[in-house]
């Protein structure tokens, strides 16, 4: 009887469920409320990492791009001397440094930022002539003739934007120097050498016009390896002041203009160091490009 009573005053315990004898037997309920939160916490970075971790790796590679890009430009978005070359040869970026790491040399801090800083863009495209001219001679040679007419297009159209827009000094192919001679584009060489005739009649046969001179056929050209990257029927020339200066900044232009106009002189003036004679040693040109390279 006494254990009849004992049973009825004693609850019933209810069946321990699966869940709870997970969490007991691996000890769960005795985690705290604070390593709870950190385990979320861990759980959530996790989660989005494992969902977004591409979309991160891409998004930080763009913003170290975008960065880099931003401060080169920063770096070289005002140039002392701005030149441009056209014509159907490409050059190399190293080709492009190695030349103007010379120029830099023989011009001055126009700008005021501490340093000389001579940018040379190129455009590579096909006139109408030269491209006709590449037809034929395919043809004549049996070759397949492989010219995008889009891109060359767009190509033509930025050297178009670039030419008539800012103060130059140009070397194009002799096609390209043509478009632009025919407008009067160029300052004409008996302007250029106002204060000093006989240095342009010391060209002689390397002048080609009232605007121009062929680039192989100056000294610069001759003893320097580095600037022997244009197409041999390059001219060089300096840009007239565009009529749309008017809008952007006249004096800006007429300032870069007269810069430009001081370099062109130099390399067309360029002599050869003491005791440098071409006939006897071709090759000493290349030997002395570095050591000379100061030299005005």
């Amino acid at each position: 009887m006494a254990d009849e009573e004992k049973k009825q005053n004693t609850p019933e315990e209810e069946p321990e469920s699966n869940a709870a004898r997970r969490l007991r037997m691996t000890g769960a309920e005795q985690a705290d409320s604070i390593h709870e939160g950190e385990a979320a916490k861990g759980s959530f970075w996790a989660d989005f990492w494992y969902h977004h971790k591409w979309k991160v790796i891409i998004g930080a590679a763009f913003a170290f791009i975008l960065i880099t890009g931003i401060s080169q430009y920063a770096a070289h978005s005002d140039p002392d001397i701005t030149m441009l070359y056209a014509g159907t040869k490409y050059i190399t970026a190293t080709q492009n440094q190695k030349l103007t790491d010379i120029l830099e040399s023989m011009t001055e801090d126009r700008n005021g930022d501490g340093k000389t800083y001579v940018q040379l863009n190129d455009v590579v495209f096909y006139t109408e002539d030269q491209l006709n001219d590449y037809i034929a001679w395919c043809q004549e040679n049996g070759e397949d003739m492989t010219v995008d007419r889009l891109a060359n297009k767009h190509a033509n159209d930025r050297y178009v934007q670039q030419v008539w827009a800012d103060p130059l000094i140009c070397i194009f192919s002799e096609s390209q120097y043509r478009e632009v001679a025919r407008s009067g584009g160029f300052v004409k060489l008996t302007d250029l050498f106002a204060d000093d005739p006989d240095a342009l009649d010391a060209l002689g046969d390397a002048v080609a016009d009232e605007y121009g001179v062929r680039f192989w056929e100056t000294k610069f050209c001759k003893f320097y390896d580095a600037a022997q990257i244009f197409p041999q029927d390059a001219l060089i020339a300096v840009r007239t002041v565009p009529t749309m200066s008017a809008l952007t900044g006249k004096k800006r232009a007429e300032e870069a203009q007269a810069a430009n106009a001081e370099l062109l002189r130099r390399i067309l003036t360029f002599e050869y160091p003491a005791g440098y004679d071409p006939s006897a040693d071709p090759d000493a040109a290349a030997e002395s490009t570095e050591a000379t390279q100061d030299v005005p």
